[in-house]
């Protein structure tokens, strides 16, 4: 019997919502600039008023943990904690850019994706997702704040073809890097914490409500 999965995202400037009901997804997608507080209670009501599925039919919660800005991954969170200890959903949290990655690889078809994301004028938070065997993701590089002159070191160091995904390259000349393929920052869509579910083992490990942390991006600009 398949599971009932509500997923949301908020982590950076989105509102984003999902249904996973009788093995179909039904997704509802808003860009609200810092508004998240706003748009994803409306949202989440909506799409299971559309449905017709009551709360209490929630199997699981998934939601993405950060790394994003301050107000938009609290909100997801408690949001999701909220609904895990009142009804005793089980709840999934996700790497952000795990979620950006997941996207990235259903629309480009590339296992090397390079996201960066500007924190401040000077900082960058960089991170390497790579799709292994089975869906598995593998994150490269364990540091993961840099300054501009370090990315832009790192990414001529890179010798296989990565797609890079940002919210500010216009910072870097892209012409000059042969191995990559730059396109804008699509923001994180709830459907693919749902893609990752589905994909692999790895993704399905639940936690209790009181032990999910947020990450956020230190002085973030989103």
């Amino acid at each position: 019997m398949s599971k009932t999965i509500l997923a949301f995202e908020t982590s950076i400037s989105n509102c984003s919502v999902s249904l996973l009901y009788k093995n179909c997804i039904y997704n509802d997608n808003k860009i609200c600039n810092k508004n998240q507080t706003q748009y994803i209670l409306p949202m989440i009501k909506k799409i299971l008023k559309k449905n017709s599925v009551c709360l209490n039919e929630i199997d699981i919660i998934a939601i993405p943990k950060g790394p994003g800005n301050f107000i938009g991954t609290r909100t997801a969170i408690a949001i999701a904690q909220g609904l895990s200890l009142g009804l005793r959903i089980p709840i999934i949290s996700l790497s952000t850019t795990l979620i950006i990655a997941e996207q990235a690889w259903k629309t480009f078809k590339q296992p090397r994706i390079l996201i960066i994301l500007k924190i401040t004028e000077t900082k960058i938070y960089l991170v390497q997702h790579e799709k292994m065997q089975k869906n598995y993701w593998k994150t490269i590089n364990s540091k993961k704040i840099f300054t501009i002159s370090e990315v832009i070191k790192k990414m001529y160091s890179l010798k296989n073809k990565w797609i890079v995904i940002g919210d500010n390259l216009k910072l870097f000349s892209q012409d000059v890097y042969k191995n990559l393929k730059f396109t804008n920052v699509s923001f994180p869509k709830s459907e693919f914490i749902i893609s990752l579910y589905l994909s692999n083992s790895r993704y399905k490990k639940c936690q209790l409500s009181h032990t999910i942390f947020p990450i956020y991006f230190q002085k973030s600009i989103f």
